[in-house]
């Protein structure tokens, strides 16, 4: 026991001259992946010049087996020590019944990793000299000959290599762009692998900001009507830029108009108090669009739901709005029994370029619509952005990684206990007019048959319904027709 002790005290001395950081070196931490690639090497030179000269390089400490926090360690079946990068006083040392702080016999584990699938990762804790703090660290091990070789990286370290934060939306207004990041988290997250960090957002229009000027921030949703108008101010000031690209379009937004029951039309609002949600929202961006497209001019003011609810119930405002994905829970938290209901918004010529007609039935909001009946509306259309940034950096790599992973499990989002809005997602469908993040491009052509199963999964058994085509009721076919040629060419090639 005083010989393990022994040992493991040295180990501990040789992990401090491994954080040492080279100048010039951008992170004083190795990752998995340059984990794994200096085990690669190590296999090389061992199939090229034999286990003498490999063991020699990698007590000596060459370059290519030594960085920063990175050096490799070799080991017999026995748990014989044979080459330490960072430990010379393990050399040649029987180290079998070695354990880490956990009382876990770390080296028998590795064997037996050796042994059969033959390489993967062992985990385990160790006092960081450093630190003075048990850290958790993993080791990359693979078989090699009669012997294995490892790689140690620190745990705590990686989860910062492989974050993506999601500006996602305001909980004060509706939390659907929450919910929605929430499950990408809840069904992405993979230890040390990714995890995505949900941020809490102002709303659309804010967002497109933060993803292109926030530091931290990888990825946003806004509303495609939104990042459209972004795009067509910036060209008015002669600003053109690529910074923006897509990842895919999600789902719809269906714009909730709710009044008093005296307040019968759109129009009746004209002059009227009417709650636009807070400054910033995409709901406060869109809904003003929406009034002036109908020249309806209105006395707006800004509150949250919960606050012009209750100013609607005391008369103090006519109407407040909300575009979010239905069915909306602040929406749900009224009745008609409040004296309140839906207005219908009419879908219109001046709405074709930016806006999907849809409706708010009595299967969204039972206690607003009554059994058979609907109200018409209009939605926009949710979409998923991320900053353009260049091939080959950390940020690219981590959008990258993001979207591999979100991609192939799209199916597992369309099912309880997620989101009901994800049963509309198509990854296929285009954006047009933006271009779409390379890597998920690529995914989507790579994987045409994935992509358009999960499609057809979304359609299938009881989902709401989709919006658009088969959500309209249209009084008037003339712009029915229209608003169809429309669509049609936003349909994905």
């Amino acid at each position: 026991m005083v010989r393990i002790i022994g040992l493991a005290a040295a180990l501990m001395v040789s992990t401090a001259l491994t954080t040492l950081v080279s100048p010039g070196q951008a992170a004083p931490f190795g990752t998995r992946d340059e984990a794994v690639a200096m085990v690669k090497r190590v296999i090389a030179k061992f199939k090229k010049d034999g286990p003498d000269a490999t063991f020699q390089a990698i007590n000596s400490r060459t370059k290519e087996f030594w960085d920063r926090d990175l050096y490799p360690f070799v080991l017999d079946m026995k748990g014989v020590n044979f080459a330490n990068g960072g430990t010379p006083s393990v050399r040649g040392k029987d180290i079998y019944n070695l354990r880490d702080q956990d009382g876990r016999y770390i080296t028998r584990e590795m064997i037996d990793i050796a042994k059969n699938p033959g390489h993967g990762w062992a985990n385990y804790r160790w006092l960081n000299p450093v630190t003075h703090v048990v850290d958790d660290k993993s080791a990359y091990v693979e078989r090699m000959g009669d012997y294995w070789v490892a790689v140690g990286i620190y745990r705590n370290e990686q989860v910062n290599e492989n974050t993506v934060a999601i500006m996602s939306g305001s909980p004060n207004s509706d939390d659907t762009y929450l919910q929605m990041a929430y499950d990408l988290a809840a069904v992405l997250n993979d230890k040390d692998n990714l995890r995505i960090l949900p941020m809490v957002g102002i709303g659309g229009p804010q967002n497109i900001r933060d993803v292109r000027d926030l530091k931290g921030v990888d990825i946003g949703i806004t509303q495609s009507n939104v990042l459209n108008s972004f795009r067509h101010s910036n060209e008015q000031l002669g600003v053109y830029d690529d910074k923006i690209v897509y990842i895919a379009e999600l789902f719809n937004e269906e714009a909730h108009v709710v009044a008093r029951s005296d307040i019968t039309s759109m129009e009746q609002l004209q002059g009227q108090k009417v709650n636009l949600d807070e400054i910033g929202s995409g709901s406060n961006y869109s809904m003003r669009d929406v009034f002036q497209r109908l020249g309806i001019k209105i006395e707006e003011v800004n509150l949250t739901q919960v606050e012009a609810l209750d100013k609607l119930r005391t008369g103090e405002i006519a109407a407040t709005v909300l575009i979010a994905g239905k069915p909306a829970r602040s929406m749900n938290k009224i009745t008609s029994a409040d004296g309140f209901h839906f207005l219908p918004i009419p879908f219109s010529s001046t709405l074709v370029n930016d806006y999907l007609p849809a409706t708010l039935s009595h299967d969204d909001y039972p206690e607003m619509v009554a059994p058979g009946q609907s109200v018409d509306t209009i939605a926009v259309t949710a979409v998923l952005i991320a900053y353009n940034w260049p091939k080959n950096t950390d940020r690219y790599r981590r959008v990258k990684t993001f979207v591999e992973a979100f991609f192939p499990r799209i199916a597992e989002f369309q099912r309880p206990p997620r989101h009901i809005k994800w049963r509309e997602v198509n990854l296929a469908a285009k954006l047009p007019g933006w271009n779409r993040f390379e890597p998920a491009e690529t995914w989507l052509e790579n994987n045409r048959g994935t992509a358009a199963a999960a499609d057809a999964g979304s359609s299938a058994g009881q989902p709401p319904p989709r919006g658009g085509l088969t959500d309209v009721r249209a009084q008037d076919e003339a712009l029915y027709q229209e608003f169809l040629k429309w669509k049609r060419t936003r349909q994905p090639n």
